[in-house]
């Protein structure tokens, strides 16, 4: 009777992603929703951590219902956020030791390999390329884990300012992979992101073609929200994550663009 059950269940799945496909909204990367299930599974999701850069596009188009221009989304590497601060624990679900990050990517893939030692980035034959990141620490003295896992783990690259994103909310979305199959992304504030994305394309140091990059995909989740997300209308009090210089130059962005005036306020 179980047997038949589970059955069931598998076709009922199968016939989803069937339909998925067949109605084209499987946008996602196959090797991202693999990857997205396996930590939703070990608990890391959400809790420890979160996508960002690029491809959280994929959780605020799918909350909107429609579909961002593919160039916005054209990416080659997943931007993993680890947010240190909850205590980490790897939920086991199987009788094999978790050596962290790298144990779980080899279980969606099992060609991917660190980059190099002590690398924060795996790459699989492919060339998908996955980054570990946190947030620099407020003092050189500090000395925050790097590691999810064992020694032979990816070791997390340490970035200015990432503190503002694993302070902001957390936003949590179903999306659907190219295999038509779901998975859970969770992103930081659709707000936070853009106006994150706005400071980022005014740093120096940044290269022009990404500083056109960043502006054009912040202000393209400004439209989401305008359009069809209100109830995350850009506030100051929603962006207290950020210094108040930061959420100043942000709106005054917003409303030198051809938002309708007044968005932001």
């Amino acid at each position: 009777m179980k047997t038949a059950l589970v059955s069931r269940q598998i076709h009922i799945r199968q016939e989803q992603a069937r339909f998925c496909k067949a109605a084209r909204i499987a946008r996602v990367p196959r090797i991202m929703t693999a990857i997205l299930r396996l930590l939703e599974q070990h608990q890391l999701l959400g809790r420890n951590l979160q996508i960002v850069g690029t491809n959280a596009l994929y959780a605020y188009e799918a909350r909107a219902g429609i579909f961002l221009e593919r160039g916005l989304l054209a990416t080659q590497d997943m931007d993993v956020l680890w947010d240190i601060r909850p205590k980490l624990r790897l939920f086991a679900i199987d009788d094999i030791d978790n050596k962290g990050l790298i144990d779980i990517l080899q279980k969606a893939d099992r060609s991917f390999d660190l980059l190099s030692k002590k690398s924060f980035r795996a790459v699989n034959r492919a060339g998908y390329m996955v980054d570990l990141i946190n947030p620099e620490p407020k003092s050189v003295l500090m000395k925050d884990g790097r590691q999810v896992g064992s020694a032979d783990d990816l070791m997390a690259a340490e970035i200015k300012n990432l503190q503002w994103l694993v302070s902001a909310p957390k936003f949590d979305q179903i999306v659907i992979g190219e295999d038509g199959f779901p998975a859970t992304m969770v992103v930081p504030d659709p707000r936070a992101f853009a106006v994150h994305k706005l400071w980022v394309s005014n740093q120096m140091d940044r290269e022009a073609v990404k500083k056109k990059r960043d502006r054009s995909q912040a202000f393209a989740v400004c439209k989401l929200i305008l359009q069809y997300m209100p109830e995350y209308e850009i506030k100051k009090e929603d962006l207290r994550m950020f210094p108040e210089a930061i959420i100043a130059d942000a709106l005054r962005e917003l409303e030198d663009s051809d938002l309708p005036p007044g968005y932001g306020d």
